[in-house]
């Protein structure tokens, strides 16, 4: 049997010999992947009734890497100093891993899978992604793609994939197209040299007059309710390892809409609260500050890639995406009313979507550093968060199909960079996906990630099972 599923946008043309620049954050992502044991990720778990087979599962690895606005590039290194990594086309997909023998039982299959996500992934060294498989004991399948995080955003990446030509396949993913007018000539990659050293240098002199006003912005409390900041470090978080752990339940859309309704909230403040609530939960466990605040990251997209270059030029592709902070108050955790929440998540979506980045010629001054020491400060930023709460969105219906088999159950996970756990959202068909993916290290002793997820939720009047 051989996939029926018609190839991602078919319309797009893709110029094998052209090669396009990293956007900027792309350097950095990069870099993360080789430095400690930090996995920049994102991963999709298909959960399928019947069997597949592996001429199958190698078809469809092969259709992921047929576009190069999916996982068909690779990244080759800068050929002058001071130059940027950039994409080629790769169509040659890695082999599929698949489980020996059926996994039997939740745990079976919950182990099969923290395995798989701790699996480190180099898209200059090799594939940069992974898929994996495993026959159930009830005679199904599970379908794992891992990806690293440079090819692009959650929603964007499975839009490429799995969307339709509705779809720009460029937003989210590479945000230029492959294509003669973008061949990165040795020329072109020395003009983007200098751009982006005359980038730096004006970024250097507007940040050295935006600082004192940024300074004072950020002691300003955005909604009105004054919530300190965490200050120090909490010195109970532990150094990060390359284990990771993930969680998931799928309850029904109306169920989880209906409970943030109840409060007052909507779908994306629940997924806050039920982030926080766990980094609270982590805390108490490992015996940290528990009337600490918590610092969340907040992905915002910028699809509208216009407003993202005028909020800040780049000597390369625009952004898609940026982020935006909540500072939400320590203790136990709390399932009651969402109105203030969602207050502060509305008022910071506006101050930092606004304010991209928010000390204007940050951005562009960072170009003159060594990466090294741009990672470095990268790095140190990531550390001041706690966690991230992602609400991907809808996902394209042709995500839960693989051939002629379509799949009762779907996951979409990120992995944490530098904070302790990410949650992230998805919806298809009637239902959503919560998921939480940590450092099992970090939560503290005797911690049971799966077990809290299904406490929390119930908590909210979410009831159902959690694998």
């Amino acid at each position: 049997m051989t996939p029926t599923a018609p190839a991602p946008h078919a319309g797009v043309q893709a110029d094998p010999k052209a090669e396009i620049p990293l956007v900027d954050w792309g350097s950095l992502a990069l870099r993360a992947g080789r430095v400690g044991p930090v996995l920049p990720h994102m991963a999709w778990l298909l959960r399928f009734p019947d069997a597949i087979g592996g001429p199958e599962l190698a078809a469809e690895a092969r259709r992921l890497a047929a576009t190069p606005y999916g996982l068909g590039r690779r990244i080759v290194p800068p050929r002058l100093p001071g130059g940027r990594h950039r994409w080629r086309q790769e169509r040659i997909a890695p082999a599929v891993a698949i489980a020996p023998r059926p996994l039997t039982g939740p745990d079976a299959l919950a182990a099969w899978l923290d395995r798989e996500l701790g699996v480190p992934l180099d898209p200059e060294h090799d594939a940069g992604w992974r898929m994996a498989a495993a026959p159930t004991a009830d005679g199904g399948t599970a379908v794992l793609v891992v990806a690293h995080h440079l090819f692009g955003t959650g929603g964007g990446i499975l839009r490429a994939l799995y969307g339709d030509d509705r779809f720009d396949p460029t937003v989210g993913t590479t945000e230029t197209r492959f294509s003669a007018a973008n061949d990165f000539t040795v020329w072109r990659e020395a003009r983007g040299v200098a751009e982006r050293v005359g980038l730096g240098l004006r970024g250097a002199a507007r940040l050295a007059g935006a600082l004192p006003d940024a300074v004072r912005a950020a002691g300003r409390e955005r909604d009105g309710r004054a919530i300190r900041p965490p200050r120090g470090r909490d010195r109970t978080r532990r150094p990060p390892s390359n284990l990771r752990v993930a969680a998931i339940a799928t309850p029904p859309a109306s169920a989880w809409d209906d409970a943030a309704m109840a409060r007052g909230g909507t779908g994306n403040t629940l997924l806050a609260a039920v982030a926080a609530n766990l980094l609270r939960r982590a805390r108490m466990a490992r015996g940290g500050p528990a009337g600490r605040t918590l610092r969340l990251l907040l992905p915002v997209d910028l699809t509208d890639r216009e407003v993202a270059r005028i909020v800040e030029r780049s000597s390369g592709p625009a952004p898609a995406m940026t982020t935006a902070e909540i500072v939400v108050e320590g203790g136990a955790p709390a399932h009651g009313d969402l109105r203030a929440l969602r207050a502060r998540m509305k008022a910071a979506f506006i101050a930092d979507s606004g304010n991209v980045p928010a000390v204007r010629g940050a951005g562009d001054a960072m170009r003159l550093l060594p990466e090294a020491l741009t990672f470095r400060a990268a790095a140190r930023a990531a550390l001041r968060f706690d966690g991230c709460a992602s609400n991907v969105g809808s996902i394209p219906p042709a995500t839960l199909h693989l051939g002629d088999h379509v799949a009762d159950d779907m996951a979409m996970l990120g992995f944490p960079i530098g904070n302790e756990a990410i949650t992230a959202l998805i919806r298809y068909r009637d239902r959503v996906a919560v998921t939480v993916v940590t450092d099992p290290l970090r939560l503290g002793p005797a911690a049971d990630l799966r077990g809290w997820l299904a406490e929390e939720l119930s908590s909210w009047g979410i009831e159902g099972a959690v694998w």
